[in-house]
């Protein structure tokens, strides 16, 4: 049996994957962040509050808030009917029992996929850390105080040369690398290779790890934030591995630019999440519905739970309905 949770966490990733036949479990990516951005707080308030069904009073009231440019509270969300609140990763793995992590992935480092690595670290814990070496710096005057020591530890695991520091095993593998535990739990490591990585300083999304994960006949594909070049490589050289997908998260938070049309309608996936705050300006969603049975997203579903059982049938729970 393998249980996949893709978390609510606003515009960032956060997967996790308990492999319960082996009793290991992984977490992809980790967006760790107190309440929602402001710039998504309001795109839904206004997506809500100009819609039909919502009465005359609220619409009203809601345009004069979106005019003065008051801050949307949750308070407000929850008047215009929106009481989706983010997940906290650590307080989901605490309310599963899970107590340590034994492979923590980070596909790329950008920020929206490495805060909360620190508290990660330090209040769960895991056993091996998947990084790639690259030379990427982020503008750290940007960054809150919690996400400078997410950096900072992040560049720890990330420059060092020594296979172990701080109880964390050191782990750099890359396209077609294999090992006992890869196998054992369904992995395949599609990219990147130093071919796809060219580039990756100023575009870290060059350097995504692309995961294709089997379980009893079933499949998952994991792009972090691939982008065109990713793809086109992948369509040339993993055509068979990419054909039939049951579960895709859609690339780079489901914008255009992680959307490769010819991968997609290889893929033919049953189920597309997005895992996004914000709409992205380029948003490939009604690209993806063309092809894909359903297309979700953590934005209206909450935490989205699919469970791949011993005969291979697929069941899924949302936090929310909508």
């Amino acid at each position: 049996m393998l249980r996949i949770h893709f978390l609510n966490v606003g515009h960032g990733d956060c997967c996790i994957i308990e492999f319960i036949d082996n009793s290991r479990v992984a977490m992809i990516d980790i967006n760790r962040t107190p309440e929602m951005d402001e710039e998504s707080a309001r795109e839904i308030y206004e997506s809500i509050s100009t819609s039909l069904s919502i009465p005359l009073s609220y619409s009203l009231s809601a345009r004069s808030t979106l005019l003065l440019g008051t801050k949307i509270t949750p308070s407000m969300l929850e008047s215009v009917g929106y009481n989706i609140r983010l997940q906290d990763p650590l307080e989901y793995l605490y309310s599963k029992g899970i107590t340590n992590i034994f492979r923590f992935i980070s596909t790329h480092p950008h920020m929206d996929h490495l805060s909360g690595l620190y508290d990660l670290h330090k209040q769960i814990g895991f056993t091996n850390i998947w990084i790639i070496k690259n030379e990427y710096e982020p503008d750290l005057d940007k960054l809150s105080e919690p996400q400078k020591r997410d950096w900072e530890l992040y560049k720890k695991f990330r420059d060092t040369d020594e296979r172990e520091i701080e109880g964390v095993i050191i782990v750099r593998p890359e396209e077609g690398y294999q090992a006992q535990y890869y196998k054992e739990d369904g992995i395949q490591i599609l990219a990147p290779n130093d071919q796809l990585k060219e580039g990756s300083e100023s575009n870290p999304n060059k350097m995504s790890y692309v995961l294709l994960i089997k379980h009893r006949g079933r499949k998952i594909l994991l792009p972090g934030d691939a982008e065109k070049e990713t793809w086109e490589y992948l369509v040339e050289n993993y055509e068979d591995e990419l054909k039939n997908i049951d579960i895709l998260k859609a690339a780079h938070h489901g914008r255009d630019s992680g959307y490769y049309q010819l991968a997609v309608k290889l893929m033919f996936p049953t189920y597309t999440i997005v895992s996004v705050g914000k709409k992205p300006e380029a948003d490939a969603s009604n690209k993806y519905r063309g092809y894909s049975e359903h297309v979700w997203s953590t934005r209206w579903k909450g935490n989205i739970v699919f469970t791949i059982n011993d005969d291979g049938k697929i069941t899924y729970e949302t936090q929310y309905d909508r």
